[in-house]
């Protein structure tokens, strides 16, 4: 579709918003601007309406494409669990289900979704259907071929293990020209690092020389350690000091790249901060069952990927559909119940 300008205003902060976006989403009560381009997304009531509290359709698909890993880390809070990987079919049934509402898909699940047999197929299929894919590695066994699909990719996150392959992929990306992240997992062990990001320290200048381009770096994204899976005997989490330090000094980060944080843990931040207008405008919680969910290897729908799939997950089937069980099983239902009481609480329990 062809790219229009916007001109938006957002009345209570006075703010406007003027961009281009080339793919549309309108309903009843809302409607969704969105640039396949840059990523970049607006959503906002119509008619006199607020902003919705959920969409009628996810607008990010968190998709579970690998079945199993090999690294065996001891914090994954997907855990050691071993089944097969998704199938391109199941794939594209997704993509098939929701491609006039959703936006984006989070390619995951246990493992680096570029090892999956069907990588390239499965990047191509999303995009053709107007979809933007985006996935997390941690660099291991990236190959140039890899990296020439991945350009088809709205971003790509390197998880930061502080490992050589860690540092030799982000940097494969950039030279790509791929708009690249760094994930880093927010711990009570790594908070110090984390804090000195923020302040605008590179934590990976070594010696003379730094081991990321931080200048053609997009951002660090700071994900909420939970512990799940193999990490939930992990006393990993960051102190009640620690987050609110965090919360006070990331709005006002001094680095030279772009922060950002998962919703987890946005949840806290909104706890411990009197957040401005603009920034109630640009921030949201937890988004599980109201904007967003998580679709495993073997096709169970759950709100998020640490929501229990004994507790809220849900089968795929040909009579229960992505738009059936969104809408209309209890328990999404209730995870969404959970959270219109408290929008910055965790029916997952983290």
């Amino acid at each position: 579709m062809k790219r229009q300008t916007k001109v938006l205003l957002d009345k209570e902060t006075k703010t406007i918003i003027k961009a281009e976006f080339d793919k549309f989403v309108v309903e009843k009560d809302y409607e969704v601007f969105f640039n396949t381009k840059t990523g970049f997304e607006v959503l906002r009531g119509t008619g006199g309406k607020p902003d919705p509290f959920w969409t009628k359709l996810p607008l990010l698909c968190d998709i579970g494409i690998m079945g199993s890993c090999p690294n065996r880390c001891e914090f994954c809070y997907q855990g050691d669990k071993t089944e097969p990987h998704m199938t391109l079919e199941n794939f594209k049934k997704i993509i098939d289900e929701v491609k006039h509402h959703t936006n984006q898909v989070a390619l995951g699940g246990r493992g680096d979704p570029n090892l999956h047999p069907q990588f390239k197929e499965i990047v191509e299929y999303a995009r053709n259907n107007n979809v933007v894919p985006n996935y997390t590695t941690s660099g291991i066994g990236l190959t140039d071929e890899q990296i020439k699909v991945s350009k088809l990719c709205g971003a790509v996150a390197v998880s930061d293990y502080g490992r050589s392959y860690t540092y030799e992929a982000i940097q494969s990306l950039i030279d790509a020209g791929i708009k690249t992240n760094i994930h880093m997992i927010f711990t009570r062990y790594t908070a110090d690092k984390v804090l000195k990001i923020i302040h605008g320290y590179n934590p990976w200048f070594y010696r003379g020389e730094s081991s990321v381009d931080i200048d053609a770096l997009n951002a660090v994204i700071f994900l909420l350690f939970k512990p799940q899976g193999s990490g939930a005997d992990l006393s990993w989490q960051p102190t009640a000091l620690q987050l609110e330090t965090f919360s006070e000094k990331v709005m006002k980060a001094q680095c030279s790249f772009k922060v950002g944080m998962d919703s987890c843990l946005v949840n806290w931040v909104v706890q411990n901060i009197k957040m401005t207008k603009r920034q109630k405008m640009s921030l949201d919680t937890c988004e599980g069952s109201r904007m967003s969910v998580y679709i495993s290897p073997n096709m169970v729908m759950m709100p998020c990927s640490f929501a229990s799939e004994a507790d809220y997950g849900v089968q795929i089937t040909e009579k229960k559909t992505i738009d059936y069980i969104w809408n209309r099983s209890m328990n999404f239902k209730r995870f969404r119940s959970i959270l219109k009481k408290n929008k910055a609480c965790c029916p997952a329990g983290f």
